[in-house]
């Protein structure tokens, strides 16, 4: 608890000082990623709408391990 206090206290006292520094050097306007990267906004569209459906369909697969672990008992085996 007292680390929390201690770090929100530095974070507090640093912030004027080091946040100017780093929004400068990360000040790129008002972009997308598609801009970013040269790539054609669509293409980027079916790119992440593929990669969450595989990942959907991975979890899908391997099932919930919050529910295999409620099977097992206090004495490590199956119910």
């Amino acid at each position: 608890m007292l680390g929390f206090l201690v770090g929100a206290i530095l974070y507090g006292l640093t912030y004027p000082q080091v946040f100017p520094k780093i929004s400068a050097l990360a000040n790129l306007g008002s972009v997308v990623l598609a801009d970013l990267i040269h790539a054609n906004p669509w293409l980027l569209i079916i790119l992440f709408t593929e990669i969450t459906l595989i990942l959907f369909y991975v979890l899908g697969k391997t099932g919930d391990p919050r529910a295999k672990a409620d099977q097992v008992g206090s004495t490590g085996q199956k119910a």
